[in-house]
């Protein structure tokens, strides 16, 4: 009896200090959200991984996860503090409650069996424009005897990004109605607007106008004309984030301004009309400081401007004034400049004036007082 109550003790002592110093080895934690270019408010999910990769029994572990600030959960707003939620799991890490997470952290009790993997399935949202990081977690593992805690931490770069909202102004709508039918228009009155250049085999892909049949007659197959545009109608969306105050109210109109200017994208598009975009703030977690996209048009060409508008800091990595100096260059015969601002600035308006020079009368500026002063029946200059 005496060496069977002195074995046990030895072999409780042997894997109470295993377990304290090893007890959270091999063990793996994953977070995946199921998106991650999203609309305000829209639903995406949220998959918490967690694995243990060795054949010993883990009696009592403690989860605390990161999440990002904002994140929203239906139904469970009440159960929610800035300073995170407790609740319990199964073994299985499965629930059908769900949590809303601040920039604090949401704490999760569970054990794990040996080689078992354990998967949680948030369903969540985000209201607001801005970068989001699932940036990682701390997890504590108890002993054996559950005498004292070891921790380990784990660190994820997970993002989700989240593009601005369409803006509702109907003054705004209505300027964009007239400015770009009056572009539209213009596409269409140029006496050449395109030269033939060439002559290529027809894929299938081109549309049937574009077919030679002179030169499809002549060869014998079907041969389609390679164009140069060249007064082919452009425009540059320029976005400015350099307020004149730097405040509270102004960064409100900087918002607004990222409204604004997914509003005109969303109309360039269902016009077809191509265009470029570049702005001066700073994108968050991208390494150019200039943003900036090439002419085009189409769901990646939008969406890539969107990704922009998402990560877009309120501050502006150079003066606008260097931006419009930089626009000036590259202006191309049938470019549009449409300049989007939260205020006019005087510190650019000479730069702003030489656009308008170059580009012979079609810079075209929007900031949300010309919108106010138009919806007040104000005369604007």
């Amino acid at each position: 009896m005496i060496s069977f109550f002195i074995f046990f003790t030895i072999f409780l002592i042997s894997v109470e200090i295993y377990s304290y110093h090893n007890g959270l080895k091999k063990i793996t934690y994953d977070v995946q959200p199921s998106q991650t270019l999203l609309e305000p408010d829209e639903k995406f999910k949220v998959n918490t991984i967690v694995e243990n990769h060795k054949l010993w029994f883990l009696p009592y572990l403690h989860l605390i996860e990161a999440f990002p600030q904002n994140i929203q959960i239906p139904g469970e707003e009440k159960n929610i503090t800035e300073e995170g939620i407790t609740y319990s799991l199964s073994s299985q890490l499965s629930t059908n409650s769900f949590a809303k997470m601040s920039s604090a952290k949401l704490n999760s009790s569970f054990y794990m069996m040996p080689y078992q993997r354990l998967t949680r399935t948030l369903e969540a949202s985000l209201p607001n424009r801005g970068r989001y990081l699932f940036s990682g977690c701390y997890l504590n593992g108890g002993d054996f005897l559950g005498l004292q805690d070891n921790s380990k931490e784990f660190t994820t770069y997970q993002e989700v990004i989240v593009m601005p909202r369409a803006s509702n102004s109907p003054e705004f709508e209505s300027l964009l109605g007239g400015l770009i039918g009056d572009i539209s228009i213009r596409r269409f009155i140029f006496e050449d607007p395109m030269l033939t250049i060439g002559f290529s085999d027809y894929t299938g892909r081109e549309p049937m106008r574009d077919i030679s049949w002179t030169q499809s007659a002549r060869l014998g197959k079907m041969m389609v004309k390679n164009y140069d545009h060249t007064t082919d109608i452009c425009i540059s969306v320029i976005l400015n984030v350099q307020s004149a105050l730097n405040t509270q109210e102004e960064d409100v109109l900087v918002e607004q301004c990222f409204s604004l200017t997914r509003s005109l994208c969303e109309q360039l598009e269902k016009k077809h009309i191509k265009y470029s975009f570049v702005t001066n703030a700073i994108p968050m977690g991208m390494l150019d400081l200039v943003s900036s996209v090439e002419q085009g048009l189409g769901n990646v060409h939008f969406y890539t401007i969107m990704e922009i508008l998402g990560r877009a800091s309120l501050s502006a990595c150079e003066n606008f004034s260097v931006t419009l100096r930089r626009a000036c260059r590259t202006c191309e015969q049938g470019q549009y400049f449409i300049v989007i601002s939260p205020n006019e600035n005087e510190i650019w308006k000479e730069a702003y004036d030489k656009l308008v020079d170059i580009s012979g009368n079609k810079t075209f500026l929007i900031t949300p007082e010309l919108l106010e002063k138009q919806e007040n029946g104000e005369a604007i200059a």
